[in-house]
């Protein structure tokens, strides 16, 4: 099934060239300076940008890194539907700073907690012989908790921004403990392991 998308993918040129123009590393700003760190031709960037190639996934990805617009990865999840939960990114403005993100974040947990609850109650009443009722309130209360994943990036990208949160260190030891913990999926040679025990 195609999925309809916010963004149109004709557009990610335009939204390219919006990110080097608007680069929060104020060294990447030209084509030129571009092309270079994604060991492209400025010639090729002339064309991304224009929308007459469209670029690959991966240097489309690495041209928002370099210019410092993680919205732009997820406007790009969003285009090509790369996972399920692939949805607009917040408004740049409401990721600026980290205390306003706070207060959003923390709403955001209050509500998603009551819908919780809720969603709770109603699975709790689950008979063998009756399916979960999913109407529009359930459905609702679901989205409350959907919209924990974008208020956490959000809130990610404003302590970035506001005081140089590094996101890539995070990353890393949120795996490496979840590694630890053995919550992550195993590798591939862990599943081999196990199916020849």
């Amino acid at each position: 099934m195609k999925v309809n998308t916010y963004y149109r993918r004709g557009n990610l040129g335009l939204w390219l060239r919006h990110f080097r123009l608007n680069s929060r590393n104020p060294s990447i700003t030209s084509q030129t300076t571009l092309a270079r760190k994604l060991f492209l031709e400025q010639k090729q960037i002339s064309k991304i940008e224009l929308g007459e190639v469209e670029p690959r996934i991966e240097t489309a990805a690495e041209w928002c890194s370099l210019t410092g617009w993680r919205e732009g990865w997820d406007i790009i999840a969003h285009m090509y539907q790369l996972h399920p939960f692939a949805v607009p990114p917040v408004h740049p403005e409401l990721s600026e700073r980290l205390s306003d993100s706070i207060i959003n974040m923390r709403q955001q947990l209050m509500t998603a907690l009551e819908s919780l609850d809720e969603i709770e109650k109603a699975n709790n009443k689950r008979r063998p012989t009756r399916e979960l009722d999913i109407d529009n309130v359930f459905q609702q209360q679901i989205g409350d908790l959907f919209d924990l994943l974008p208020a956490v990036k959000s809130m990610m990208y404003a302590a970035e921004r506001d005081i140089d949160l590094n996101i890539e260190e995070v990353t890393q030891k949120w795996t490496k403990g979840s590694v630890a913990d053995q919550v992550v999926m195993p590798t591939m040679s862990q599943l081999e392991q196990k199916a020849m025990a």
